[in-house]
């Protein structure tokens, strides 16, 4: 399912309707945007600027601030976008993850919907996951998503998968819990990819 033809319930306050500090808001994230400029959920967000300012911070943190590579952390946004039927958040991060270096046949395996169980991504992706590493933050995010935590064999196996370290961790974790925010953010105001 495509979210094209999806109808905005609020894209956030008109140029005339800003307050001053919405406006900074506004020229701040399009300054850091400057190829996607004020899409996604920040539209909205700028309705509430005590609440745009440290998502925008945070996202930038989740994004570009982790050890994780580009190719791990778009697999991660794409699993939580799959799991919260965003499917703005899934489509525009299609072209990332393309970008990144997974293939349009990694990306179509990703069950999304109803459809986004454990099983389905073992019996879909994992096998088209080229490492242990790859196959760890898979398992890791998707028990994450579907049970709101992971049991302690997933998380040593993870763990262990990604170099000792309990950081990388809290890194998928992190991203995995401010992109369920945009997913919200996305399918509550119904805001379209383009």
């Amino acid at each position: 399912m495509s979210d094209s033809k999806l109808e905005p319930r609020y894209n956030g306050p008109s140029e005339d309707e800003m307050s001053r500090e919405q406006r900074e808001i506004r020229d701040e994230i399009v300054d850091s945007r400057p190829r996607t400029g004020l899409s996604g959920p920040f539209g909205p967000w700028i309705a509430v600027p005590s609440i745009a300012r440290p998502a925008q911070a945070l996202g930038q943190a989740c994004r570009y601030g982790t050890s994780l590579s580009f190719q791990e952390s778009e697999l991660v946004i794409l699993l939580t976008g799959a799991k919260f039927k965003s499917h703005t958040e899934f489509d525009i991060h299609v072209g990332e993850a393309l970008k990144a270096g997974w293939t349009m046949e990694v990306i179509e395996s990703i069950p999304r919907d109803d459809s986004f169980t454990l099983e389905s991504i073992k019996t879909h992706l994992i096998p088209k996951m080229e490492n242990e590493r790859q196959r760890a933050i898979t398992v890791f995010s998707t028990e994450l998503l579907l049970n709101y935590s992971v049991s302690d064999e997933t998380y040593e196996k993870a763990k262990t998968a990604l170099g000792g370290s309990d950081c990388v961790l809290v890194e998928i974790t992190s991203i995995i819990g401010y992109y369920t925010y945009v997913s919200f953010t996305l399918n509550v105001f119904r805001i379209p990819s383009k």
